[in-house]
């Protein structure tokens, strides 16, 4: 069993009670601001910042905050169980960044390009939210992985045809030749694709100008692999809507991406 993680998400009221009563499934988001590469992003262990989120994408349609527009606020819960987590909130994992930081911008040069940059995602946004640069990067990282996990497999098998073992495995090997197996075995393990990403992402206003807090700051985690989402609950004292109000919330969210629609593409600030 992996670590359990509690991690809350910010959507429409309709999003939330389909995905609790099972009408729906999750569907990884791959939008240019997601900084942590494609996945379902969370705020983890932070209702109240998904709220916030939820919140705001609805009141301000216009910056686009989530990938669907938001009608009514709301909230849910997810119980999420992962083996192999990239963290950006340890040194392990900050050392695989700077690694594919370096890479990503080598390979940038030496195709004559510049390399994406964090910028403003909109007029005003001082937070640089369409984060390119670092979107880039983490994809980098599991691409990293994937491949040197392709390669693991290609030298247990190499190993495996010349050690000559049959189906059965019944040939008698060597301690020193059980040895390499197991090496090789384990190293497919270790370089498995990650499963989620998670990463701290500072962000709001000071608290005060002498403090270093930020206000909106959060642990954010993107699931990859949707299978780590074990299941899907209500904050305490929600519910789910009646049907007849399941529809009124349902015809405003079909308005909310009726509108958004209309809208002009947004220009991202430069």
């Amino acid at each position: 069993m992996g670590q359990i993680l509690i991690a809350y998400h910010g959507c429409d009221v309709t999003v939330r009670d389909d995905l609790v009563a099972g009408r729906t499934s999750p569907q990884p988001s791959s939008n240019p601001y997601d900084w942590l590469s494609d996945g379902f992003y969370f705020f983890e262990g932070d209702s109240a910042r998904a709220l916030k989120l939820a919140t705001a994408s609805s009141s301000r349609p216009q910056h686009k905050l989530t990938r669907n527009p938001i009608a009514t606020p709301a909230v849910v819960g997810a119980i999420i169980e992962i083996d192999r987590l990239f963290d950006l909130t340890t040194q392990s994992g900050i050392e695989n960044f700077t690694l594919a930081a370096e890479l990503m911008v080598k390979a940038y040069k030496v195709d004559g390009k510049e390399p994406p940059k964090n910028r403003p995602s909109f007029e005003g946004d001082t937070e640089n939210l369409h984060r390119a640069f670092d979107r880039e990067v983490c994809k980098m990282v599991h691409a990293l992985r994937r491949h040197a996990n392709v390669e693991a497999i290609a030298l247990a098998a190499q190993i495996s045809h010349s050690l000559a073992l049959n189906v059965s495995g019944s040939s008698l090997l060597t301690t020193p030749q059980l040895k390499q197996l197991e090496e090789a075995t384990m190293q497919i393990v270790q370089t498995a694709p990650f499963q989620a990403s998670r990463g701290a992402f500072e962000q709001g206003q000071q608290v005060d100008p002498s403090s270093a807090i930020f206000d909106d700051t959060h642990l954010q985690l993107a699931v990859h692999d949707l299978s780590c989402i074990k299941g899907w609950f209500l904050l305490p004292g929600d519910k789910l809507l009646s049907a007849s109000q399941f529809d009124v919330a349902q015809k405003a969210m079909v308005l909310a991406k009726s509108q958004r629609t209309a809208q002009k593409p947004r220009k991202r600030a430069s």
